[in-house]
């Protein structure tokens, strides 16, 4: 039996409290996801904090001697996988831009069905960019194509690329299954 709770924090605290009190009815599926984009949510900051020294370190040695070789293609690998690791978590917290001043108006049936029909329009979309990713790398690699400037196979980055998206439709899963059994659609109802 579930209690009723008057939150007095606002913002992301009533997020973070939200997502903990479901955590309690979520399912197993449910919790792994969230599990999972936490730790991909981990190496999303990990690789922002290690491009930001990478970045730091490279103006300061372009003061005193020549640039550290590759700065640009591994700044845009740490990118990308930063990105891409980053979108479950912040699917998880409505940290995506939504702009709802039209829907807000319409019936709660109907913003049910638009959130439903959005969700599977994403989840349909981003399985394809996943998918894309994938053969992508699997073409990098049949080629053995390398990077220009540090000769470094980088099939490995566009592949973990892809399984940041392939966490991120797991995301959209969960949020799918839980408007189809009438919950709200993200981890913070």
């Amino acid at each position: 039996m579930m209690t009723e709770v008057t939150e007095l924090t606002t913002g992301k605290e009533s997020m973070t409290l939200n997502v903990k009190k479901n955590e309690a009815r979520m399912g197993l599926f449910e919790k792994f996801t969230l599990k999972v984009s936490k730790v991909f949510a981990w190496i999303s900051g990990s690789a922002i904090i290690a491009m930001m020294l990478l970045i730091v370190i490279n103006g300061i040695k372009r003061s005193f001697s020549t640039p550290i070789l590759g700065t640009t293609e591994i700044v845009g690998w740490l990118a990308a996988i930063s990105i891409s690791f980053a979108l479950g978590y912040a699917q998880i917290h409505r940290s995506h831009v939504d702009i709802d001043l039209l829907v807000a108006k319409f019936p709660k049936g109907l913003q049910r069905v638009l959130r439903i029909i959005v969700v599977f329009l994403s989840l349909g979309f981003f399985s394809i960019v996943g998918w894309q990713l994938i053969q992508y790398a699997f073409s990098l690699s049949a080629n053995r194509n390398v990077s220009q400037t540090l000769g470094i196979i980088y099939y490995p980055f566009v592949i973990f690329s892809a399984l940041g998206f392939l966490i991120f439709v797991l995301v959209l899963l969960k949020d799918l299954i839980s408007e189809f059994k009438g919950g709200e659609s993200n981890g913070s109802n």
